[in-house]
């Protein structure tokens, strides 16, 4: 539903060219922070921009019982909006929420419930180890390393349901030895891969990738039989310091058979 990095497109505060363009000219140019949803079951991320998601793409969100976290940078996790999901706020009374993270969201989410003076009971936290599958309904959602903030154990996810595999890789660099060590062991080829492409035209591989990153990221991931042909390469999260606006995007990696993600785009594999 977003897919823009954490100032978002056009910046919050910013004038550059990118930005200024992208306001004047709208349209996918246009990006609000991360958020993916699967099969109208899973979100993944929960960034400030949730509700302006919930208003323009109408999924059904007081319905949603699962959250995965990737970590707890603001655009990814905003806790405060949790406050409405309690009594006074919502009617009738709703579900259990089940959120899946790491050790610094589970200490983010929980100082929140206490900063608000809220209970948990319309919550449950899952405390996610990477490497350890978790079977969730009929999906089965394994956390993978990512490369990204040295303070936390930051994390990539691999979504497995009826035989379909994703690989969701956003917010980070080039992955850690461990991950691709997972992604050989465990045999598993990815129908589709979305990757972090927050540098745009730029190589930068430490905290987040650009499009040679990707390029190269994909050429290990086919040295380790982990994809095919067939399957869907995705760019995704994407910051006005990459330097290109929609249209550049897709001209650049098109001619390298990437696809390039825009808000509100929907895919099916």
């Amino acid at each position: 539903m977003g897919t823009g990095a954490a100032e978002g497109i056009p910046g919050t505060f910013c004038s550059c060219r990118l930005c200024m363009e992208a306001k004047k000219s709208g349209g996918r140019n246009i990006r609000t922070r991360s958020q993916t949803l699967i099969d109208n079951k899973i979100l993944i991320d929960f960034p400030p921009d949730t509700y302006a998601h919930y208003l323009t793409y109408k999924f059904d969100l007081p319905s949603i019982r699962h959250l995965l976290v990737t970590h707890s940078h603001m655009d990814h996790f905003y806790p405060a909006e949790f406050e409405l999901r309690h009594e006074g706020f919502i009617n009738p009374p709703i579900e259990c929420l089940h959120i899946y993270g790491n050790g610094t969201v589970e200490k983010a989410f929980f100082s929140k419930l206490k900063e608000l003076k809220q209970g948990g009971e319309h919550f449950c936290f899952h405390r996610m180890v990477p490497f350890v599958a978790v079977d969730l309904e009929d999906y089965q959602i394994i956390p993978l390393t990512a490369k990204h903030d040295p303070a936390e154990e930051c994390l990539i996810y691999i979504v497995k349901h009826r035989g379909r595999a994703l690989l969701y890789a956003n917010d980070t660099g080039f992955f850690p030895g461990a991950s691709f060590e997972y992604v050989r062991s465990a045999k598993i080829c990815f129908d589709l891969v979305s990757l972090d492409c927050t540098m745009g035209q730029f190589s930068e591989g430490t905290n987040h990738m650009g499009l040679p990153d990707n390029i190269e990221l994909r050429r290990k991931l086919f040295a380790l039989g982990a994809v095919s042909e067939k399957t869907v390469f995705m760019l995704n999260h994407f910051s006005h310091n990459g330097g290109w606006n929609y249209t550049e995007l897709c001209s650049e990696a098109g001619k390298q058979n990437f696809m390039v993600s825009y808000d509100g785009m929907e895919l099916s594999i």
